[in-house]
């Protein structure tokens, strides 16, 4: 039996580690060609302060992996720095409603220096044609290629593509030594199974027809056929078994460690190939030694989070930095409830000045649909009100399970309706325009009702009142 062949795709060495990766090829070309380089940066900064937030080291929101992190690729290049920080933040509403987007560093990496080297609103494809020459800032280049070597030359595509790949992964095993899985794939293309586990695929990872003539040295990913493999792991399961356990028949004896190993392999492949997508074979990109891993992030106190909750301008700084895309709402949500009761007092009255900070409001409701304080259900049912869009303000009031919320929702609606209370009080402000009277109180009602639509607990309670709107007289009546 031979050794498999990659059709010289991918060049690996000893001592290489390597792992299977299923991907969604579609999403990575179109992250890759459609998507700002800094939309995706700020996904993955959006996931790394999801991970803090979880974490004993970054649970009060004062300490983050990130800022650690762009201090290491960014070091003390103070113009990139504020270039990465700036094209994050402008990303940091979209990136809110996309989701997080999990990302290890060295696939960060690419991306930093990507964004650093220009203004980060540029796809990658954009900054990088198929020559791969592209903008690059050398000293950046320099820091990240301790995760990549490739980033300190002139052909920047490759380790980019690669980068959204991993970013488009939805399931991977591994790493294996490189030997351990070539020695693995020689056995199981014997007789018992002949299945080919390393088979080049007819296409590729590279969108483009001129990336397929980049050196071969210059890739750390290569896809595979799974036509075979998925075959092979539909089968029964007994019978597979049957098959690996006659692997090392005929010859020396083998420990039991190494037939399990082959067991472990088909099973853990089987998994992954449960997964749609392509397969790919991927270089195991840099892991940090001990000695020079990125040390734990120090608890900082950032100058947007308060020290003091009852200074005024406290919640009214937070709001300004979460609605400038200087943090995230992970991390805010951490300050805020290390902050305790007065944080949240803060937040709720800082909340109703939605016109001012519109995104900073709806991220303070978020945070106050967690809670079952009484006043903190008055104060997001008060949002509501004020909310310029109440289907942002909608999913604060779906999200909180309060048992009193549908009770003082629907008395504060029925104060809506023409004739009641809240809707006396706005016409007698507008009496010298009719136009503006109830029509403006029926309308807003409307609205809100049809908002809690997604929220069947609520909807159910107020939806009565629309027929109230119906019957309600006309203005000029």
């Amino acid at each position: 039996m031979s050794a498999p062949d990659l059709g010289g795709t991918l060049e690996l060495k000893a001592g290489a580690r390597v792992e299977l990766i299923v991907a969604d090829t579609s999403l990575a070309r179109a992250l890759f060609d459609g998507v700002p380089a800094a939309r995706i940066l700020s996904r993955a900064r959006l996931a790394s302060d999801e991970r803090d937030a979880n974490s004993s080291t970054g649970r009060d929101g004062r300490s983050s992996s990130w800022d650690a992190l762009m201090s290491r690729l960014l070091g003390s290049t103070a113009d990139a720095k504020q270039r990465v920080k700036k094209a994050i933040a402008r990303h940091t509403r979209v990136a809110d409603d996309e989701g997080p987007l999990d990302a290890v560093e060295a696939t960060i990496a690419p991306l930093v220096l990507a964004v650093a080297s220009s203004n980060g609103d540029a796809s990658l494809s954009e900054m990088y044609p198929e020559c791969g020459a592209g903008p690059r800032d050398t000293v950046v280049a320099q820091a990240c290629a301790a995760y990549d070597a490739r980033l300190a030359g002139d052909d920047l595509r490759a380790p980019m593509l690669e980068a959204c790949v991993r970013l488009a992964a939805r399931a991977s095993i591994g790493p294996f030594a490189w030997e351990r899985l070539r020695d693995a794939a020689v056995k199981l293309s014997g007789p018992e199974l002949a299945m080919t586990l390393l088979r080049p695929a007819s296409g590729s990872l590279f969108p483009r027809p001129g990336d397929e003539k980049a050196r071969t040295g210059a890739r750390r990913m290569a896809q595979l056929d799974r036509a075979e493999l998925d075959q092979l792991v539909r089968k029964d399961p007994r019978e597979l078994a049957t098959k690996i356990a006659k692997l090392d028949s005929g010859v020396a004896p083998k420990p039991a460690r190494a037939r399990d190993q082959h067991d472990t392999l088909v099973a853990d492949l089987a998994w992954l190939l449960s997964h749609e997508g392509a397969l790919v074979l991927a270089i195991v990109p840099f892991e940090a030694s001990p000695d020079d891993a990125m040390p734990a992030p120090r608890a900082t106190t950032p100058s947007w989070a308060p020290q003091d909750w009852s200074s005024a301008d406290a919640a009214a700084r937070l709001a300004d930095a979460l609605e400038k895309g200087l943090t995230t709402l992970p991390r805010v949500r951490a300050v805020v409830l290390g902050g305790g009761e007065p944080a949240l007092d803060a937040i709720g009255a800082e909340m109703l000045h939605a016109s001012a900070h519109p995104f900073a409001s709806a991220a303070f409701a978020e945070i106050l649909s967690n809670s079952s304080r009484p006043r903190d259900v008055i104060r997001l049912v008060t949002y509501f009100a004020v909310a310029p869009d109440p289907a942002h303000a909608a999913r604060a009031l779906g999200r909180c399970s309060a048992p009193e919320l549908p009770r003082v929702l629907g008395a504060w609606l029925e104060s809506m309706l023409p004739g009641g209370g809240a809707a006396n009080e706005r016409n007698e402000r507008n009496e010298r325009n009719e136009d503006e009277a109830e029509p403006e109180s029926a309308a807003r009602v409307t609205a809100c009702v049809a908002s809690l639509a997604p929220y069947p607990h609520l909807y159910r309670a107020v939806r009565p009142l629309l027929a109230r709107v119906g019957d309600a007289p006309p203005a000029s009546a």
